[in-house]
C-alpha cells in the first residue's frame, strides 16, 4: 500500500544505520530539527532531499511511501541483555528486525514455512515456568534427554532464525512475537552454549510473554527460568547435578565438563540449575563459581572452542528455493523491500551455505 511521505520509515532507516538526528543531518546538510519535523510527519522533504535521502541511505525511491500494516509494538520486542544496553543499541537492533520481518514477509508470501508452534502459558510462578518448558518438549517430541540442535527445534516450531554479524556486542539474541516470530543471534558470540541458551531464552519469550512489555528484571527471569527447565529437564537433570559432587562439600570439574558437552549447557548454567533444583547447596555454587572465575572461564568457558555454533536452517533453504523455484534472487528480493542489496546482505546476516538434503525441515516453494 502507497502513500505520501512516512516519516516513521525515514526513522527506521536512519536507525538501521545506526544514526542519530545529528549525524544524518550533518552527512546530508539539514538540521537535525528538521529531520525531526520530518520524521514526525510535520513536514515533507523536497524532491532533491528525498532523492538525497534514498542515495544516502540505500533505499530504493518507493521506501519512503510503503505503509506497514503490521509495525512491530514494544510488547512484541524481546531483548535479551536489555538491561544493560543503550537505548541506542536497542533501537538499531529493533530497526533491522522490522526489516528482517519484511524480508520473511516475502518468505511467507512464496513458500511453505513450518506452521506456528508456540503454545501461550503463563508464567505465575516458577512451578507453572517449569510445566510450561516440559509442555513444550512434549508438545514437540523431544522428550526429556539433552536437545541436538535449540536453532532446529525453534525452526521446526515456526520460527525464522538468523545470525547478524552488526549485532551490538551488548546484546546476545532478540525475539519478535510477529505472526512468524524471529529469533535473531549475535553472529559474534563465539559460545555456542551462550547461543543455545540464548535461543531457548527467547523461546521462553515466545511462550510466557505474549502482549507483555519485557526488559525488566522480573520477565528476563521468568524467560531464564523457561530456558534453563527446557535445555535442563527437571525430571532427568537432577540426577545428573548430583553426579558432579565430590564427596559432599567439592565439584567433580572432569564431570561438568563432560555433563556440559552431552548437554549443550555451559558450566555455569549447569551450576545454577543445580542449585535451582536443589542439588547444589549456596556453598556448593559459590564455589563453583568463583572457580570458574580464577580458571578464567566467566564469559568463555575452557570447551567452547571445541563446540561448533549452530546455524539456521530456513533461512538459506529458503533463499536456495527463491531462486531456484522462483526466480528470486537477492537483487530481486531487495527490489521486493525496497532497499538496495547491500543492506538484504547484511539483514541476512553470515554467508548462508546451501542446504543439503539431509535438512529435515519441511520447506515448499507455493
Amino acid at each position: 500500500m502507497k502513500d505520501g511521505f512516512i516519516g516513521q520509515n525515514l526513522r527506521l532507516i536512519r536507525l538501521f544505520h545506526g544514526l542519530s538526528l545529528q549525524e544524518l543531518g550533518e552527512e546530508i546538510s539539514v538540521s537535525k530539527q528538521f529531520l525531526s519535523r520530518l520524521e514526525s510527519g510535520v513536514e515533507t522533504p523536497s524532491p532533491s532531499l528525498q532523492d538525497a535521502l534514498v542515495k544516502h541511505l540505500r533505499v530504493l525511491d518507493g521506501f519512503f511511501h510503503e505503509v506497514d500494516p503490521m509495525p512491530i509494538s514494544d510488547e512484541q520486542c524481546h531483548f535479551r541483555k536489555q538491561l544493560t544496553t543503550k537505548v541506542a543499541l536497542r533501537q538499531q537492533a529493533r530497526a533491522r528486525g522490522e526489516l528482517f520481518k519484511r524480508i520473511t514477509g516475502v518468505l511467507d508470501q512464496e513458500l511453505d514455512l513450518p506452521d506456528y508452534g508456540f503454545q501461550e502459558s503463563e508464567p505465575l510462578d516458577a512451578e507453572a515456568i517449569e510445566r510450561a518448558a516440559e509442555r513444550c518438549r512434549i508438545d514437540w517430541g523431544l522428550g526429556f534427554g539433552p536437545i541436538a540442535n535449540m536453532i532446529r527445534v525453534a525452526e521446526t516450531a515456526g520460527a525464522v532464525v538468523v545470525r547478524m554479524n552488526q549485532m551490538a556486542s551488548e546484546i546476545d539474541a532478540i525475539s519478535f512475537a510477529t505472526k512468524r516470530p524471529l529469533i535473531v543471534l549475535n553472529a559474534h558470540d563465539k559460545s555456542a552454549c551462550r547461543a543455545r541458551f540464548g535461543v531457548a531464552h527467547e523461546i521462553g519469550h515466545l511462550v510466557l510473554h505474549i502482549g507483555t512489555l519485557t526488559g525488566d528484571r522480573a520477565t528476563e527471569s521468568e524467560a531464564n527460568r523457561f530456558a534453563s527447565a527446557f535445555l535442563m529437564p527437571r525430571s532427568i537433570f537432577a540426577a545428573e547435578c548430583s553426579r558432579a559432587i565430590r564427596g559432599t562439600r567439592t565439584l567433580n570439574w572432569t564431570t561438568l565438563s563432560e555433563i556440559k558437552m552431552r548437554w549443550g549447557v555451559s558450566k555455569a548454567a549447569i551450576l545454577y540449575r543445580g542449585r535451582q533444583l536443589g542439588v547444589f547447596s549456596d556453598t556448593l555454587y559459590k564455589s563453583g563459581v568463583i572457580g570458574l572465575t580464577r580458571h578464567g572461564e566467566a564469559r568463555m568457558e575452557d570447551e567452547d572452542e571445541a563446540m561448533a555454533n549452530e546455524l539456521p536452517e530456513i533461512l538459506p533453504t529458503s533463499l536456495d528455493v527463491l531462486a531456484q523455484s522462483c526466480g528470486i534472487t537477492l537483487r530481486s528480493l531487495s527490489k521486493r523491500i525496497l532497499v538496495e542489496p547491500e543492506i538484504t546482505r547484511e539483514l541476512l546476516g553470515e554467508s548462508l551455505p546451501t542446504a543439503d538434503e539431509s535438512n529435515v525441515i519441511s520447506l515448499f516453494a507455493r
